[in-house]
């Protein structure tokens, strides 16, 4: 089977005489797999073109994003919501009700995800041994995590002791991987319950005050600021050891596993996000990479029975076991074979415990403004205070203020 990258699209508008033939069977009675299997492929891997093409008249009928653009896709009226589908899907009920109101936006169902996304804190039990902590650390509060970072720095100076992402060269890992659960971790919202986003406030003052600790005691790199994709170093170093701890995805552990399967199960080690006071721990979760139906399609119920052939229990199982996330389907966590593999039954459970960033159409702004107020704290160029402060002016002037609130 051959392997698709989950930043890449699968297109699926299959040979013309294939879809025009089975057109008709689809609208009589509905598309059966069989006709489904007989879709063909092609693999384009630009976002930027793939909007073009959705906004052309030659349309695919199946593309394969991420679902964090499930709001942009909406509003631009490129995707077809699938409610009419998935309630006459018996496998539906195989879904989480969290994984349902990830891809729920205004109401309908856009996107069917099949591999899912978690984040660990991961740390090197060998890097940690060094500064005199336990193997099996385990960090009951946030003040912890800086305690470990501390300890490293003072006795294992040839190790970064903490990675921690922010400024805009960071991309969306500032968001994801260190600014929102940070949020979280002070108890605090990203957004309001009737979908305003929260400017400045308690929780988002004490997440930037952490970045400026973290930072100023030059316990995370400063490269992280200015060098062009910087998770790509930073997963390296936490692989080979020359990085105590990273906040990062799920997705990352395989790579690692991958050169050295029995090295990186001695000395990784991954734990849920502690919080403030020790309270409960968490996971950011994301529906990954997701099947939708373009709302051009001419032919939406033989691609409806592509998707649904595509993600049956067994198909799910497999592929996250190729490339490792904790899966969609309930059922497919019970494949013999998955089973079999401890990180993947962790992290499948892992999103027990998971928050979700509700699909929101203003978020690509939002995380501009992230990176921006990261970037200035991490850098020195402002206190916490003064940055909390710029954030929400920012925020006002990038989505406008009456979706912004200040607590």
């Amino acid at each position: 089977m051959s392997r698709y990258s989950r930043r890449t699209f699968l297109k699926v508008a299959g040979a013309t005489a294939v879809v025009v033939a089975c057109a008709p069977a689809a609208q009589q009675g509905g598309a059966s797999p069989s006709q489904a299997k007989g879709l063909t492929g092609t693999i384009t891997v630009s976002y930027p073109d793939e909007l073009l093409t959705l906004q052309s008249g030659d349309v695919p009928d199946v593309f394969h994003f991420g679902g964090d653009s499930i709001s942009e896709l909406a509003d631009a009226g490129y995707i077809e919501p699938l409610d009419s589908y998935v309630n006459a899907w018996a496998d539906w009920k195989q879904y989480p009700d969290s994984i349902k109101k990830g891809a729920t936006y205004k109401g309908k169902i856009w996107a069917i995800p099949y591999g899912l996304d978690t984040r660990w804190l991961y740390f090197r039990r060998d890097d940690l041994q060094k500064a005199g902590l336990p193997a099996d650390w385990m960090p009951s509060k946030l003040s912890d995590v800086v305690a470990a970072a501390t300890a490293v720095k003072s006795k294992v100076s040839t190790v970064t002791p903490y990675a921690l992402y922010a400024g805009q060269a960071a991309d969306t890992g500032a968001r994801d991987h260190a600014f929102v659960p940070l949020v979280w971790a002070y108890g605090g919202d990203m957004q309001t319950s009737d979908g305003k986003w929260v400017g400045n406030s308690a929780a988002i003052r004490k997440a930037l005050a952490y970045y400026q600790t973290v930072y100023g005691q030059g316990l995370s790199p400063k490269e992280i600021l200015t060098t062009t994709k910087p998770w790509t170093a930073m997963r390296a170093k936490l692989g080979d050891g020359s990085l105590a701890l990273l906040f990062e995805g799920g997705w990352v552990y395989g790579g690692w596993a991958s050169k050295d399967q029995a090295g990186t199960q001695k000395n990784v080690g991954y734990l849920l996000h502690p919080t403030e006071n020790g309270g409960p721990s968490f996971t950011i979760g994301g529906l990954g990479t997701c099947w939708y139906l373009t709302a051009k399609s001419k032919n939406k119920d033989l691609a409806w029975e592509w998707i649904k052939t595509w993600n049956n229990k067994d198909t799910v199982a497999k592929i996250n076991i190729e490339d490792p996330h904790p899966v969609a389907r309930s059922d497919s966590a019970d494949v013999p074979e998955f089973k079999a593999q401890q990180y993947l039954v962790d992290s499948t459970k892992s999103l027990e415990k998971a928050k979700f960033l509700s699909p929101d159409a203003s978020l690509s702004k939002v995380t501009t403004v992230i990176q921006k107020a990261t970037g200035r704290v991490a850098s020195g160029d402002a206190s916490p205070d003064d940055a909390a402060k710029q954030y929400s002016a920012d925020l006002k002037q990038a989505i406008g203020a009456n979706l912004v609130v200040d607590q």
